[in-house]
């Protein structure tokens, strides 16, 4: 079993409520099934439909995942995944006047000792840091991914894929309906000394890749711990509709410089 550093923070930006959600647990040995589960959720649906949501994602695929009975962790996190949206329809069906819409992104990440598995839908990031860079590992299934690959084609400008009113619309969500997209590789992506993982909500795109990886090099040597670094530089910017940040960071505790900022078995107050 490997050991782990992370590192965990979020921020309301300008909104009303906070509606993104995450846990991070230690998973117990003898399960066999990884080390760390890492849970984020970005939660939509209007005033009550997305806190709810995403408290309810985070908290069943939790309490689901080491209950499953799978043979892989591929397959573990796939039919956690499909609960957590079975019961997020069920949710929304008490309530349909108020929970219509009622969804949220989620990405799920264990770490393991052959190397990191995850399983996404939605448009919340998860990077690898490697070398100064940062590395995109999953999908992104908002519409400005269509639109990039259409700018690549030279059908479009890149100004006008910036500037589409449709850009942030989610092709998939976890909201009890089919699932159109989810991202599931079936093998473990390779670790080496000094990677870093960060699994983020989309708050936190107020910031380029190439910020957060030089914020990433170098937070060994500033005051502070890695997620706060990042959510205060997003704050420093001071958009005025800044969307709710969450940022979620590990590493192997045997590759780094700073081990202060370890935490056993640690989820956020609120979750229930």
């Amino acid at each position: 079993m490997a050991a782990w550093i992370h590192d965990e923070g979020m921020a309301q930006g300008s909104r009303a409520r906070q509606e993104d959600d995450y846990g991070v647990f230690e998973l117990p040995p003898e399960l066999g099934a990884g080390d760390l589960l890492l849970v984020l959720a970005d939660g939509m649906g209007g005033e009550r439909g997305g806190a709810l949501a995403s408290a309810l994602a985070v908290r069943e695929f939790i309490k689901t995942y080491d209950a499953i009975n799978a043979m892989t962790i591929p397959d573990r996190l796939e039919q956690t995944l499909l609960h957590v949206n079975v019961q997020m329809g069920r949710e929304a069906a008490t309530d349909p006047e108020s929970l219509s819409g009622m969804g949220c992104t989620l990405l799920a990440v264990v770490l393991a000792e052959e190397g990191l598995y995850w399983i996404s839908v939605g448009d919340s990031p998860l990077w690898l840091w490697r070398c100064g860079r940062l590395h995109r590992l999953n999908e992104d299934h908002a519409y400005r991914s269509i639109l990039a690959h259409r700018v690549a084609a030279g059908e479009i400008s890149a100004d006008i894929a910036a500037r589409h009113p449709d850009r942030n619309a989610l092709m998939s969500a976890v909201t009890g309906d089919v699932l159109e997209l989810v991202d599931l590789p079936r093998r473990a992506r390779a670790l080496r000394a000094g990677d870093q993982i960060l699994l983020a909500s989309d708050g936190v795109l107020t910031l380029s890749e190439q910020q957060i990886a030089a914020m990433l090099k170098h937070n060994p040597q500033i005051d502070g711990t890695p997620c706060q670094t990042l959510l205060s530089a997003v704050a420093a910017h001071a958009r005025p509709h800044q969307d709710n940040i969450t940022v979620l960071w590990a590493q192997a505790s045997g590759l780094s410089s700073n081990h202060s900022w370890w935490r056993r078995a640690w989820r956020r107050l609120g979750t229930s």
